[in-house]
């Protein structure tokens, strides 16, 4: 644990955990932006979610992902209903900024 939680803290954090969790547990994905999405909230690597879904014969425009093409699927806009959407990308952007900020 990286800091001192109180109970109350705690149970608020296991609330969301359990809550993410379920989001994901439920998704299910019907065009390839969703099919991205799920993935990375599977995976959490860009180039994962680019072989698995390659490997399962899942592409975009008859063309193989690439781990840059994933990037542009997960920055788009989500759709108001997408729930999973609007989390990973905003999980991805909190993950990245210490890159985004040096350049």
């Amino acid at each position: 644990m990286r800091t001192f939680r109180t109970l109350a803290q705690a149970e608020k954090d296991r609330d969301k955990l359990q809550d993410y969790i379920n989001l994901i547990e439920h998704y299910q994905p019907k065009t390839l932006t969703q099919y991205v999405v799920f993935e990375y909230a599977l995976q959490g690597n860009l180039q994962k979610v680019a072989d698995n879904l390659n490997r399962r014969g899942i592409h975009a425009d008859a063309e193989p992902l690439t781990p840059d093409l994933v990037k542009e699927f997960l920055m788009t806009t989500p759709q108001k209903e997408d729930e999973l959407h609007k989390q990973v990308r905003s999980l991805y952007l909190k993950r990245t900024r210490p890159a985004r900020r040096k350049s």
